[in-house]
């Protein structure tokens, strides 16, 4: 019966995947390892036989590597699709549209970033105006306000 592995981490480029049943098992991490290794869009690999665990830097796709270790008898990997990045990229993607459409709503005046500092700046005033001098939240606000703003600026530039 096959080792089954799961996704820990999955980025772009970079794939880690545990297997628990061969923690300890340095012989087979770096078995994996030379095999892996000569795999086309593979950059780079490495093992941690303390965590089970291996990473891939790659070019080629998750389901590529998932398919060269189940045809290898290597593993089974469970729960591919199921990447916490998959659903970082949602939210992103997301958000990206949303500062796609304010910026032509806009005219190009305003992004996300630009809106996050008037909200906030707009909060710290409010904070101000009802007396609310020795409370976080208006310098608060001001900094969190100052500091989007600056990267904004910066990645304008």
């Amino acid at each position: 019966m096959l080792p089954e592995a799961y996704i820990s981490h999955q980025t772009p480029e970079r794939l880690r995947i545990k297997i628990p049943s061969k923690k300890g098992d340095e012989r087979y991490l770096t078995h994996l390892k030379e095999l892996f290794s000569a795999l086309e869009g593979i950059e780079a690999v490495e093992s941690n036989s303390v965590t089970g665990s291996i990473l891939f830097l790659h070019k080629a796709s998750g389901e590529r590597i998932a398919e060269y270790g189940l045809a290898n008898n290597l593993f089974r990997l469970k729960g591919l699709n199921a990447s916490p990045a998959r659903l970082q990229q949602r939210i992103s993607g997301t958000f990206k549209g949303a500062d796609n459409r304010l910026k032509a709503f806009t005219g190009g005046e305003i992004d996300m970033g630009g809106l996050a500092f008037l909200i906030l700046l707009g909060a710290g005033i409010y904070q101000l105006s009802v007396g609310n001098v020795a409370a976080l939240p208006w310098y608060g606000a001001f900094w969190y306000a100052f500091n989007i703003f600056l990267k904004s600026n910066s990645a304008a530039t």
